[in-house]
């Protein structure tokens, strides 16, 4: 099996409306800037991490028809990625954070699980599709080249692994705004 036969889109996973709602609530709740875990710490880095966050609360009832919706979608999708890899079990939902990336924002290349986050899969929704660059962009472990670039149209769902096999980027936003949700299974 090649590294990039782990990557799993699927198109449309989510619908038009619910983009759109998402998109409203983003607009109102991202206004903080997203951080990286640095040495064990939560930390504001605009250097590797570019984008403004909301983190789902399941104690916010704001909140939690977004979480609920979200949770029923991936966890349809898990169901699907479940059957190609028959040793991912007893996967259970960690965070879902809502990201919103204007002209300028990126995030560089890492990976989502490390010693004090034991993520196995990553889930990224796209919700529009009116902005340039943004793409997902998945790095070879051994050589750090670009080996797979992901164009997410919206309602897509991209689910991977989230070991150091997977580093990954998104690339700066050149125009307009993109918006995304992100999750982890551990």
């Amino acid at each position: 099996m090649q590294l990039h036969q782990a990557i799993y889109k699927i198109e449309k996973a989510l619908s038009q409306k619910w983009c759109k709602n998402l998109i409203k609530y983003m607009d109102v709740q991202c206004t903080e800037k997203a951080k990286v875990l640095i040495d064990g710490k939560d930390v504001e880095d605009t250097s590797q991490r570019n984008v403004y966050t909301h983190g789902l609360d399941p104690e916010n009832p704001n909140d939690e028809i977004y979480i609920n919706y979200l949770l029923s979608v991936m966890n349809n999708c898990l169901k699907s990625y479940s059957k190609i890899f028959s040793y991912l079990r007893q996967c259970s939902p960690q965070d879902i954070s809502l990201l919103k990336y204007k002209k300028g924002n990126f995030y560089k290349t890492h990976v989502d699980s490390f010693h004090t986050v034991n993520r196995q899969l990553s889930f990224i929704i796209n919700l529009n599709e009116e902005y340039t660059g943004g793409d997902v962009v998945f790095y070879h472990p051994h050589t750090t080249e670009p080996y797979s670039k992901v164009s997410l149209k919206q309602g897509d769902l991209l689910m991977f692994p989230s070991n150091f096999l997977y580093p990954h980027s998104v690339t700066e936003i050149t125009k307009g705004v993109r918006y995304s949700c992100v999750s982890w299974y551990s």
